[in-house]
């Protein structure tokens, strides 16, 4: 089991899944969904907050202003001081408030400071400590007219929203501050879990976008490993059918295109190794036919040879060996045609050695041409990992920009709070803009080195990719010098073909000129008594002739050997493909 763990990180043709395509779809789908989920978070909080913010002020003012109407109203039927009466006061405000909110509530003070109804009993008469409404009171004491307004102040630690009224009894002249209101905390209680609930449909909506990003980078990725270890696999000159490529080739999108390509090459480098083949076995019989015809020739030369042999023992005693002279004559005659015949069949052989060793150079050719077009598509597919590199670095300056324009705004953000604080009151609002500006800034700034992240690693795994595509031109150059060295095998068998073409016209012309003396030796007999001397000199002649044919007869049959044994080498390098 630890030999298959081995095995498993070791092997070259896996990627790692934090390298594949599969986990960069993935991250990226991840990425994606997160920044646009935590932008969309974000201006949603935002909006939100400032929505349900107005909406309470509003809420609040009007609260204010109709409670201050009708304690005007009061006033006028009742008078002043029956109407600010604790228990007039809480026949009218007890239980008023924003709906369903704990703290909102209605309270009144008098112009002289003094709580005159409050939700609390105990603080009703004594001196109101809230500095905003004591400013109010204030101000009324020295004649100053109020109009309805909203306030926000802190008290005992809390945040509040508050809005006043000052109701004014027409007759008196006395006048009565009303007071709406209700914790800050308490308003943006429905923001914070409006704000807790999209967080969980965020992290729903990831996780989905995550899992479909899963689905869709194996329907990317899965196509791409399948035609990689085919293309491997003939890599290992390995072309028997793949039923995987065939199902792939269905497909419409670029893996299909890919997949008919891988499809088309094996069918192609299958039909070559296939005729090479066919070749090959042609070039075998060849060879071993010529060295059958070679060793027949052999054996007719010599019953030649001992056929002239006996000529010249009959030249020895011509007298009284005419007539076996004559029977030994006719008998070199009929090996002279059967000669003849034997030297046309190894013609012919020679011609179709000659037409195979032409095929199989024409085959080679093909071959060569078909390894310089995949040499050539190396070189295009290294040059396209070379711009996707380039790519890649372009795509780190632009996030090195962004980068820089984030870090720029922070600072411009930071500029814009600090002249917020001295505006005061009313910068405030400018204020809170630049803290979101400056943590969307912030935001965007760890965005780019996410990003930056990503594309060190695309351009690390393009660096592996050239690196890749450096061994693969290796390859492919290494593999044209064994194609151009088989060519150059097939050349010498060539030249071999036509040395033993020319060995075989040379003992055609050796039998023309054998029977040519098989003619003089006819003429000689003929004339056997005057001729004599004659006779032997032409018997020696054509024991030369026999000599030399013999001589040509033994190269031919070397020849033939030595086409055999690379007949067999080429056997031995078409054994290395499987078909």
């Amino acid at each position: 089991m630890a030999n298959a763990r081995a095995k498993k990180q070791t092997d070259p043709n896996k990627v790692n899944f934090f390298n594949s395509i599969k986990f960069k779809v993935v991250m990226i789908t991840f990425l994606s969904v997160l920044v646009t989920f935590l932008i969309i978070e974000l201006i949603l909080i935002s909006n939100t907050k400032k929505t349900i913010a107005k909406t309470n002020q509003n809420y609040l003012y009007d609260m204010a202003v109709q409670t201050g109407s009708r304690l005007d109203k009061e006033f006028d039927v009742v008078g002043y001081d029956t109407a600010m009466t604790y228990d007039n006061l809480a026949k009218i405000f007890k239980g008023m408030g924003i709906i369903d909110m704990s703290t909102s509530y209605i309270y009144v003070v008098a112009a002289d400071s003094t709580m005159m109804y409050h939700p609390t009993q105990d603080k009703v008469g004594n001196p109101v400590t809230n500095e905003v409404v004591k400013g109010v009171a204030e101000g009324l004491a020295k004649g100053q007219n109020f109009e309805p307004k909203f306030v926000q102040y802190i008290f005992k630690g809390a945040a509040k929203y508050a809005a006043y009224y000052v109701a004014t009894d027409e007759a008196s002249g006395q006048k009565a501050i009303v007071v709406a209101t209700v914790d800050e905390a308490e308003i943006m209680a429905s923001q914070t879990k409006l704000t807790k609930t999209s967080i969980a449909v965020g992290v729903v909506v990831l996780l989905l976008a995550v899992g479909i990003g899963f689905i869709i980078a194996s329907f990317i990725a899965n196509p791409i490993v399948s035609i990689t270890n085919v293309v491997n696999k003939t890599g290992n000159l390995d072309f028997t059918k793949d039923t995987t490529v065939d199902k792939l080739s269905t497909r419409k999108d670029e893996t299909g295109l890919m997949a008919k390509a891988v499809s088309s090459m094996t069918g192609k480098m299958v039909s070559v190794v296939s005729d090479i083949k066919q070749q090959e076995e042609d070039l075998k019989k060849a060879s071993t036919d010529l060295n059958g015809a070679a060793a027949e020739t052999s054996s007719t030369v010599e019953q030649v040879e001992k056929a002239i042999s006996e000529i010249s023992d009959g030249a020895s005693s011509q007298a009284d060996e005419t007539q076996k002279a004559t029977e030994s004559i006719i008998l070199m005659g009929n090996m002279v045609e059967e000669t003849n015949a034997e030297v046309s069949n190894l013609s012919e052989t020679a011609s179709v050695m000659k037409e195979s060793g032409d095929s199989a150079t024409v085959t080679l050719s093909e071959l060569a041409e078909i390894n310089e077009k995949a040499k050539h598509s190396i070189d295009i597919i290294y040059e396209q990992t070379n711009t996707t590199n380039t790519s890649a670095n372009k795509i780190r300056e632009a996030t090195n920009l962004i980068t820089s324009i984030a870090e720029e705004t922070n600072l411009l953000s930071l500029n814009a709070s600090i002249e917020a604080a001295r505006a005061g009151e009313q910068g405030r609002g400018f204020a809170v803009v630049a803290s979101q500006i400056s943590k969307l800034a912030e935001q965007s700034n760890e965005s780019a080195r996410q990003i930056e992240a990503i594309i060190d690693s695309l351009i690390t795994d393009s660096a592996k990719s050239v690196e890749t595509m450096d061994e693969v031109q290796k390859i492919m150059e290494e593999q044209s010098e064994k194609v151009g060295q088989t060519v150059e095998m097939f050349n010498q068998v060539k030249e071999g073909i036509d040395t033993s073409i020319t060995g075989i016209a040379n003992i055609a012309e050796k039998t023309k000129k054998l029977d040519d003396a098989r003619v003089n030796v006819v003429d000689v007999v003929q004339n056997l008594t005057a001729i004599a001397e004659e006779n032997a000199a032409s018997t020696e002649e054509t024991s030369a002739s026999v000599t030399e044919v013999t001589n040509i007869v033994y190269n031919i049959s070397k020849d033939a050997n030595d086409l055999d044994e690379i007949a067999i080498k080429l056997q031995e390098q078409i054994r290395l493909f499987t078909i």
